[in-house]
């Protein structure tokens, strides 16, 4: 290893305060002895003239950044390239740094949400499914609870795992219609009637993913997301099989969709795996492949006991209040 500079990593959103992901990437530096630090920014737009967003990520020390609402979409403008991946799902959740072909930094966006989904769903699953391409075989479908940048992150994680078609329950109709316009290539539906939940979807739903805050619905519209949620998670199963929910909201740790899924037999993720998961595909992202990296010669991974005890760490941690900015 070589006598790494000290670098700064941000995450950038609003509001951050209650985020774990600082606990997971700065118990991996800690454990790599590595004197990387970071740290939050909360910041609600990329370009006001008082977020500071852009003078920091074009800092000297700036070595990479989680982004996170509601910036992913806006993010992308402001980076040099864009990942394939990212450039699917139109959204970005990592700046990554990389030395370009003249030698100066260049700014690199990725989304390694889906893999938190991804990941976490088969993290839950029986040891003879995890590896597999499509690990809930053929014929099944999915559904998601939302509608922004997280949902379309897991639109391309569950089709990626072969579930199709993809339900997405809203509570705003545009925003979903969006997210259906801008997946043309996977059999994206809305799913607006409980009445449409038919009993063919009852039987082949495997997987479902939770992509919203949990507070008690008010709206129509948001009473309307949970009636749907209701009848889904309510569905019989007659094969046997268990079926998975990847609740993303951790803040409450246990939220109302997560109670209703659990309370009718489905199998609940709680959305600390999936934001350990995104996590550590950040930090090898960042310390494998970017100028924050401190090998001479890149390993195959991560020292496992590194991660081992960031993950532990995070999912001991309860619900995590809002910090004095003093403390940031």
């Amino acid at each position: 290893m070589n006598s790494p500079v000290r670098k700064d990593l941000w995450l950038f959103g609003y509001p951050i305060a209650h985020s774990a992901s600082p606990a997971f990437h700065n118990t991996v530096f800690t454990e790599l002895n590595l004197p990387h630090r970071y740290k939050l920014h909360d910041t609600p737009s990329v370009d006001s003239p008082t977020s500071n967003f852009l003078s920091l990520i074009r800092s000297p020390t700036f070595a990479g950044a989680a982004i996170t609402m509601p910036l992913k979409v806006t993010a992308m403008s402001v980076v040099d390239e864009l990942e394939t991946e990212a450039k699917e799902i139109g959204s970005i959740n990592t700046i990554i740094v990389r030395n370009g072909k003249d030698g100066k930094p260049i700014l690199v966006g990725q989304n390694y949400d889906w893999e938190g989904v991804r990941e976490s769903i088969r993290g839950s699953l029986k040891p003879s499914q995890r590896k597999l391409e499509e690990p809930f075989g053929k014929g099944k479908c999915g559904f998601i609870i939302g509608g922004g940048g997280t949902t379309r992150a897991a639109v391309y994680a569950l089709s990626r795992m072969g579930l199709s078609p993809i339900f997405l329950i809203n509570r705003d109709p545009s925003e979903t219609k969006e997210v259906v316009e801008h997946f043309p290539q996977y059999d994206v539906r809305t799913l607006d009637r409980v009445e449409d939940w038919t009993p063919e979807c009852e039987a082949t739903v495997a997987a479902g993913v939770g992509a919203i805050p949990s507070f008690k619905p008010v709206t129509p519209g948001e009473k309307n997301v949970y009636a749907l949620a209701t009848k889904i998670f309510g569905g019989a199963v007659k094969d046997g099989r268990t079926r998975t929910f990847l609740e993303m909201c951790y803040k409450p740790r246990v939220t109302i969709l997560f109670k209703m899924a659990e309370a009718q037999g489905w199998s609940v993720v709680p959305g600390v795996e999936a934001m350990c998961e995104q996590a550590l595909a950040q930090d090898r992202a960042w310390l494998l492949n970017s100028i924050a990296s401190p090998y001479a010669l890149i390993p195959a991974d991560l020292d496992p006991r590194a991660i081992d005890k960031a993950r532990t760490l995070v999912r001991q941690m309860g619900d995590i209040k809002a910090i004095p900015a003093a403390r940031l």
